[in-house]
C-alpha cells in the first residue's frame, strides 16, 4: 500500500528552516569532513578502566579521575580562569552590547533629527519666497527620502523592510531565516529607517531599533565564538539569551527606560523566558540606557539633543484622579480594546489586498519601491501645512504632538484659568490662526493617522508601530479628557473637588492603545519611566488591563498577525476563553499515513522512501508494519550516509548528491570547528532540545563512534579509498536485503503525545519545548505525528471560529494528494514544511 509523507522533519525542539526564508540546507544528509573527523577524535578513552577522560574536561579534573591531589598552582589557575570567563561571558558581552547598540541608535537619531530640522527650516525659507517652492520642496522631500529608503531594502537587504519584531519572534522561539541578522541587514536597516522618518512618513523607530538590537547581539555572539570556555559560546540557549538581551537594549535605547525595556523585549519576543537570564538583560538595558544618556548630553547638539530623547517629563501633582475617576478609566480601556482590534483587522485586510487584488498587483507587484513613492506623495499631500495638514498638525513631528497631548494643561482654558495651555500648543491645534476648532482638529488627527499608519506600516520600507499607536492613542484620550473638562469645568464632585487633568487621560489612552495593538502590559512600567512620576499607574494599569484583554479575545497582536500574513514558520499564542481547543484532541488533526522504517524494511525500499520524500528529516522507527510499535526515530542524514556506504555515492538523491561528499573525501579533510557530538549528528538532535533529555544515552560522549562500525575496517582510510565499485548484480543483490542499523543510531525518546492529548496541552508543550513535530501514540502503537503544519491550519481561523480540523482534513485527503498538489515548502501553505 503506499503510504504518504508526514509533515516533519528534524527531531524536537531545534531550529527549524522554512520555505522561502532560510538557507536550504535540510537536503545536506551525507555529513561532512569536520563532522567525521570531529568524531574520530573526541571519541577516545582513557586506558585507565572507568577513569575515562571526557573531551573539554579541564587538565586538573583529568588529573582528579586518577587520584593525584591539585596543587595551589592549579587552583588558582582555575579559579582565575573562571573569573575571568565570568566577568569576559556575563559582564563584558551585556555592556557591550548595550554600549554598541547605543552608538547604532544615537548616529541613526541623528541622522533622522538632522532630516526633520532640514526639512523644516529649508520649507520656511522656500515658502517664504514662494508658496510654489515650499510646496515643492515639502513634496520633494517626501518622495526623494522614501525612495531612498525602499532602495536601501531592495538592493542592500529585502530583511530589512517592516518592524523586524515579528521576525525576531520567530527566530527566538528556535527558527532560522535568512539574512535577517545580517551585517548588511542592520546597515539597510539604518539607512532606510534614517530616510524613513526623516522623510515624515508617520512611523516609529521602536520595531527597528529592536531588530537592530537583535542584529548586534547576533554578531557579537560571532565575534566573540573564538573565546570558547565549557562550550558557553557554542550552544544554542546561549545565542537566544543574546538576542533577547538585544531586544531589551533596542527599546532602552528609545525610551531610555530600561526596566520597562526588558519587560517589553520579553513580551514581544519571547513566549517563554528564563528567570536566570533577569539582571544579564538588565544590566544590558541600563548600560544602553547611560549611554544614551551619556551620548544625548555630551555628544549631541542642544537644539537636536531635545527632540531625540523620548522622555515626556510630566508635572501632574500627586492626587492627579479621584475615585469616580476610575470607572471612566475603565471605560476607555474597552474603548481602545476595541479600537486595537479594528487597527489589526485594518491592517490585515490592507495587507490582504494588496497580495490578492489583481489589479495592484499587475501595476506593483513587481515593483513595491514605487507604490512605497507614491504612496509617500500621497502622504505629502496630506499633509502639507498650508493646505489640509493644518487640520492633522502636518508641520509638527510625533515628538511634539506626543509632547502637547499629555501636558499638564487645558485648551478650552487658554487665558482663562492657571490651568490654560500656553498659546504656542493651543496654536498648533487650532490651523495655527485660531481659525479652526481644537476638538475637531485632535478628531481628524486621530482617525487620519489611525488609517494611514495601518498602510504605512505595509510598505517596503523599515517602520514601527510602537510610537504612531502611541500619538494615535493620547490624542484620543486628550480629545476624551478635554471633553470631559469642559462637562465638568470644577471637577466631578463640583466646586472645590480636583479638577480633571486632560493630560492625564492622554497618558492612559496612549498606553492602553498601545498595549492593545501589541498585546503587551509592560507600558504601564515605560510611561511611568518616561514620564518621571508613578501617580498615573493605577489608571493606566486599569485601562491597560482592560484594553489588552478585549484585544486579545478579539485579535492577535500586530506583531502576531504579522507573521500569519507573512507565513511565517510560528506558533501563535491562543485567544483566552476557547472551548475548543480543550474539546478537540490530536487525533483529530494528526497525520495518520505516515513513512516509517523498520528491521524489515530493505535498501529499496529505504532508497525509494528518501526520493519520493526529501522534505522529511527523520523517520518513526517501529518494530514491523504489523504491530506498530514505536521505538525511537532515525534521521535522514544517517539513513542516507548508510546508503552511501552501501551501494555507493552514485546512487544517492540528485539534490542530495550536489551537497556529498564520497567517503574517502569526508576522511581526508578534518576540520576541527565543529563541537557538536558524533550522537546527536547522526540522530538529527540539536543543541537546542538536547537540554530536555540529558540522561537520553544518546547525548553521553562516553560511545563507540556509529561512524566507526559502518566503515570497512574501522576508520582505515585507505581501505575505504579503494573500496571495490559494485555492479549491477551486486547492487540489486544488497538492494534486497534488509537495512542494518545501528543502535546508536536510533533516538530512543522522540517526544510522544497520547492520543487523547487535548490541542491546548499540544500548543503549550510545543511552545515551551520549542517542538517542530511529536508522534501520537496509544500503548506503544505508533498512530500518526502531528506537526506545526497542523496546529498552524487547525488554528488559522481560531479568533473567528475557533479551533477546526484543517482543510485538507475536513475534505478527507490524504497527505500525498496534499503533497502533489501543493508542491513542498511551508511557506507556500503545503503540508511538507522543511523542518
Amino acid at each position: 500500500s503506499t503510504r504518504s509523507p508526514h509533515s516533519l522533519s528534524s527531531e524536537g525542539g531545534g531550529r527549524m528552516p522554512a520555505a522561502d526564508y532560510v538557507t536550504d540546507d535540510v537536503t545536506q544528509t551525507v555529513i561532512d569532513a569536520d563532522e567525521i573527523g570531529h568524531f574520530i577524535e573526541q571519541e577516545t578513552e582513557d586506558e585507565s578502566g572507568d577513569n575515562r577522560y571526557i573531551p573539554g574536561m579541564p587538565w586538573d579534573e583529568k588529573e582528579a579521575l586518577k587520584g593525584k591531589n591539585e596543587s595551589w598552582a592549579h587552583f588558582f589557575r582555575r579559579h582565575g580562569e573562571n573569573i575571568r570567563h565570568f566577568l569576559v561571558e556575563d559582564w563584558f558581552t551585556s555592556a557591550a552590547l548595550g554600549i554598541g547598540t547605543t552608538v547604532l541608535s544615537v548616529v541613526t537619531d541623528l541622522g533622522i533629527e538632522s532630516l526633520i530640522h532640514w526639512r523644516r527650516e529649508n520649507f520656511e525659507y522656500l515658502h517664504a519666497q514662494s508658496s510654489y517652492y515650499g510646496i515643492a520642496y515639502w513634496l520633494l522631500h517626501f518622495v526623494i527620502c522614501t525612495a531612498i529608503a525602499s532602495l536601501c531594502c531592495k538592493y542592500i537587504s529585502p530583511q530589512a523592510a517592516g518592524s523586524g519584531i515579528p521576525e525576531v519572534k520567530v527566530i527566538i522561539s528556535g527558527f532560522v531565516l535568512d539574512n535577517y541578522l545580517s551585517l548588511k541587514t542592520l546597515l539597510a536597516k539604518m539607512v532606510g529607517l534614517v530616510f524613513t522618518i526623516g522623510g515624515g512618513l508617520p512611523v516609529g523607530k521602536e520595531g527597528p531599533f529592536v531588530h537592530m538590537g537583535a542584529i548586534v547581539a547576533a554578531l557579537l555572539s560571532k565575534a566573540t565564538s573564538k573565546m570558547r570556555h565549557n562550550a558557553f559560546f557554542t550552544n544554542e540557549a546561549r545565542e537566544i539569551e543574546m538576542l533577547s538581551m538585544g531586544c531589551a537594549v533596542g527599546i532602552a535605547c528609545t525610551f531610555s527606560a530600561p526596566i520597562g525595556a526588558v519587560l517589553y523585549g520579553i513580551e514581544c519576543t519571547s513566549k517563554y523566558f528564563a528567570v536566570k537570564n533577569y539582571w544579564k538583560c538588565f544590566f544590558a538595558a541600563a548600560a544602553a540606557a547611560f549611554s544614551f544618556r551619556f551620548a544625548i548630553n555630551t555628544l549631541v547638539p542642544p537644539h537636536i539633543a531635545g527632540t531625540i530623547v523620548a522622555y515626556y517629563q510630566t508635572s501632574f501633582p500627586n492626587e492627579v484622579f479621584i475615585i469616580e475617576e476610575l470607572p471612566i478609566f475603565a471605560l476607555m480601556g474597552i474603548v481602545c480594546g476595541l479600537m486595537g482590534a479594528l487597527f489589526v483587522f485594518v491592517n490585515r485586510q490592507i495587507f490582504l489586498f494588496q497580495k490578492h487584488n489583481k489589479v495592484f498587483q499587475k501595476v506593483f507587484g513587481q515593483s513595491l519601491t514605487i507604490f512605497a513613492v507614491l504612496w509617500a506623495l500621497n502622504m505629502a499631500v496630506w499633509t502639507y501645512p498650508e493646505g489640509l495638514g493644518r487640520f492633522v498638525a502636518g508641520k509638527w513631528t510625533f515628538h511634539v504632538t506626543l509632547a502637547d497631548f499629555i501636558s499638564n494643561c487645558t485648551f478650552h482654558q487658554m487665558n482663562l484659568t492657571d490651568l490654560g495651555c500656553k498659546p504656542e500648543i493651543v496654536e498648533r491645534w487650532t490651523g495655527g490662526d485660531g481659525s479652526l476648532d481644537f476638538k475637531f482638529t485632535l478628531a481628524c488627527f486621530m482617525v487620519f493617522y489611525f488609517l494611514l499608519v495601518a498602510q504605512c506600516i505595509t510598505l517596503f520600507i523599515p517602520s514601527g508601530i510602537f510610537v504612531p499607536a502611541f500619538a494615535v492613542g493620547a490624542c484620543g484620550g486628550r480629545l476624551f479628557g478635554e471633553m470631559l473638562s469642559m462637562a465638568f469645568p470644577e471637577g466631578l464632585r463640583g466646586p472645590g473637588s480636583p479638577p480633571i487633568y486632560p493630560g492625564l487621560y492622554a497618558v492612559v489612552g496612549a498606553a492602553a492603545y498601545t498595549g492593545a495593538v501589541t498585546h503587551s502590559l509592560s507600558l504601564a512600567v515605560i510611561v511611568c519611566e518616561t514620564t518621571g512620576q508613578l501617580c498615573a499607574l493605577l489608571p493606566v494599569l486599569i485601562a491597560l488591563m482592560i484594553a489588552n484583554a478585549i484585544c486579545s479575545f478579539l485579535s492577535p497582536s500586530i506583531y502576531e498577525s504579522t507573521i500569519i500574513l507573512k507565513k511565517l514558520p510560528y506558533l501563535a499564542d491562543l485567544p483566552p476563553s476557547r472551548i475548543s481547543v480543550h474539546v478537540l484532541k490530536v487525533e483529530r488533526v494528526m497525520v495518520k499515513d505516515i513513512q516509517f522504517v523498520s528491521r524489515n524494511t530493505t535498501y529499496k525500499e529505504l532508497r525509494n522512501m528518501l526520493k519520493r520524500h526529501p522534505n522529511i528529516g527523520s523517520f518513526p522507527f517501529v518494530t514491523d508494519p504489523v504491530t506498530m510499535t514505536l521505538l525511537g526515530s532515525i534521521a535522514r542524514r544517517y539513513l542516507v550516509s548508510l546508503l552511501c556506504i552501501k551501494i555507493g555515492a552514485s546512487e544517492i538523491l540528485p539534490q542530495e548528491k550536489r551537497r556529498s561528499k564520497t567517503p574517502s573525501e569526508i576522511m581526508q579533510q578534518r576540520r576541527r570547528s565543529s563541537g557538536t557530538t558524533a550522537a546527536l549528528i547522526l540522530t538529527g538532535r540539536n543543541e537546542s532540545e538536547s537540554h530536555f533529555r540529558v540522561n537520553s544515552p544518546l547525548h553521553t560522549t562516553q560511545i563507540t563512534s556509529p561512524l566507526q562500525q559502518l566503515l570497512p575496517n574501522g576508520s582505515n582510510d585507505d581501505t575505504i579509498g579503494h573500496q571495490r565499485t559494485l555492479t549491477i548484480a551486486e547492487r540489486a543483490g544488497v538492494l534486497t536485503q534488509r537495512i542494518e542499523i545501528d543502535d546508536y543510531a536510533i533516538d530512543a525518546a522522540p517526544f510522544q503525545l497520547v492520543k487523547g492529548t487535548s490541542l491546548y496541552k499540544v500548543h503549550t508543550m510545543f511552545s515551551l519545548l520549542g517542538l517542530h513535530h511529536a508522534y501520537v501514540t496509544d500503548k506503544g502503537r505508533l498512530l500518526g505525528v502531528v506537526s506545526l503544519k497542523e496546529l498552524r491550519d487547525t488554528f488559522a481561523d481560531i479568533y473567528v471560529r475557533g479551533a477546526q480540523l484543517p482543510p485538507w482534513r475536513r475534505r478527507r485527503r490524504t497527505t500525498t494528494d496534499r503533497d502533489v498538489e501543493n508542491g513542498g515548502g511551508l511557506a507556500g501553505g503545503t503540508s511538507l514544511p522543511l523542518i
